[in-house]
């Protein structure tokens, strides 16, 4: 090799560390969902609080952070590198029972993996409720679970206003959620947004992922108005079983819906990316990635 494609060579590595180092800038500030602040905001707390918990080996993110009392929500933008961007995004709900965010086992992770393949992520650090001594919710639920939704909501819009932006397709943003993130995202996926509307920018999602979802209620769905949604769940799962999961899946077949669903024998509840819990749960990231492309999402090259 001769000095000059020495040269380019070197020139062509140092560019693409300075793009690399430039999206990693962009994608790992915690940014306001609401900046303006929120109107008569019904989740007030006067400070959030954050345990680190131990980290998995396999974590991606090498972090394991939950979060408390959160009144005012946040998101964390992931993107794919230069060049691997499939024009996809989607939403993150991280679970935690509506009174903690596993903002990293559930979200962070599960980003980092999907960036690599050239899926955007906005990670989502949603308002949260609290329990009392007798460990009922200290806000009521139905109260709380629309400020909840809301945030989704934005979460989704934030996405579309910002689309050319972040080089993503309007048409491809999509929300997942695990646990109770799982119900955020039900919730949206089968809502009617006519309803619901929050101004110009649609908060509708195009497809929904549904990871050993919370479902508090019998949703009804329809064609028209339900996106392709995918499903996973544990054989084993004794807190969000996959008996629901099945009910809802058949919901879902029944109304001709495109939906997946894959319900693993062995990981319990929240296994998220920790594939020590199951031989088979290391597949499922790859199948949702697959279903993505099967539904047209993600284009074959």
């Amino acid at each position: 090799m001769n000095l000059k494609n020495i040269s380019i060579t070197l020139l062509t590595l140092a560019l693409s560390l300075t793009l690399r180092v430039t999206v990693d800038a962009q994608t790992s500030e915690e940014k306001p969902l609401w900046p303006s602040g929120i109107k008569d905001n019904p989740v007030k707390y006067t400070g959030e609080e954050v345990v680190d918990f131990d980290v998995n080996p396999q974590s991606l993110s090498k972090k394991n952070r939950v979060f408390r009392k959160v009144s005012n929500p946040t998101y964390v933008l992931h993107l794919p590198p230069p060049g691997k961007e499939t024009g996809v995004a989607v939403v993150i709900c991280p679970g935690g029972g509506f009174v903690d965010n596993w903002f990293d086992r559930e979200g962070t992770d599960l980003a980092l993996w999907l960036k690599e393949r050239g899926v955007a992520s906005l990670v989502l650090k949603y308002r949260l409720n609290t329990r009392d001594s007798t460990k009922n919710f200290v806000i009521s639920r139905d109260t709380y679970l629309e400020a909840a939704f809301d945030d989704a909501r934005q979460a989704i819009i934030t996405l579309r206003k910002d689309a050319s932006k972040l080089k993503i397709d309007p048409n491809k943003i999509g929300i997942a959620g695990f646990s109770a993130g799982g119900t955020l995202a039900v919730e949206l996926a089968t809502a009617d947004e006519g309803s619901k509307s929050t101004g110009q920018v649609s908060w509708k999602p195009n497809f929904a992922g549904l990871f050993y979802a919370a479902f508090l209620k019998n949703y009804s769905v329809t064609k028209e108005s339900c996106p392709p949604i995918f499903i996973i769940n544990a054989h084993d799962d004794k807190l969000t079983t996959a008996a629901k999961s099945v009910d809802f899946y058949s919901s879902l077949l029944k109304a001709g819906i495109p939906a997946e669903m894959h319900i693993y024998n062995k990981g319990a509840h929240g296994f998220a990316m920790d594939f020590t819990k199951g031989e088979t749960l290391k597949y499922w990231p790859d199948s949702f990635v697959g279903w993505l492309t099967d539904i047209g999402m993600i284009q074959k090259k």
